[in-house]
């Protein structure tokens, strides 16, 4: 996606210091009748251009893929567990490709993340590992850089537009 002219919404530092934490991570698209489908994504990352990377299995997010690839339009919500933080991404363009070696290694950091995370609340770390398992070779990378970015933490706040970086 380097070829595209928009400019970034960078996340702050403070929401990319969330997104290294154990977060959950769902992806969501809409068909061309605006009904939607979601996915449970097993690693994401930021790169420094803002640029996000979701990874998820192609096998379980089939619908959404279809659909990604029909009008690009994502919404990434990103929730830590032990504090119900939330923040969403949304973007109109999408560059869908097949995992790489550096979205595996995303997964597995992700997973280990993730793992950490709800280890502090009481659960055992296997779970998480089996929440966010997935086959390495059914492994699909959606990229994206978002066009808007909204708090969606419980509270008084959700909804509202992000201050970014």
């Amino acid at each position: 996606m380097a070829d595209d002219t928009r400019r970034p919404i960078l996340p702050s530092a403070e929401h990319l210091a969330l997104l290294k934490q154990g977060v959950g991570v769902s992806v969501a698209s809409r068909d061309a009748g605006n009904l939607p489908n979601l996915v449970r994504a097993v690693g994401h990352r930021v790169e420094p251009s803002g640029e996000v990377t979701v990874i998820l299995s192609g096998t379980d997010g089939g619908g959404v893929l279809a659909n990604l690839r029909a009008n690009g339009a994502i919404a990434v919500v990103f929730s830590q567990p032990s504090t119900h933080r939330t923040l969403q991404v949304k973007a109109n363009r999408v560059v869908i490709t097949g995992a790489r070696a550096a979205d595996l290694e995303t997964v597995a950091q992700c997973r280990e993340a993730m793992a950490a995370e709800l280890a502090a609340i009481g659960f055992n770390r296997e779970f998480a590992r089996q929440l966010l398992d997935a086959e390495p070779g059914d492994l699909v990378a959606v990229r994206f850089l978002p066009e808007s970015a909204f708090d969606q933490t419980p509270g008084p706040k959700a909804g509202a537009p992000l201050a970014t970086g």
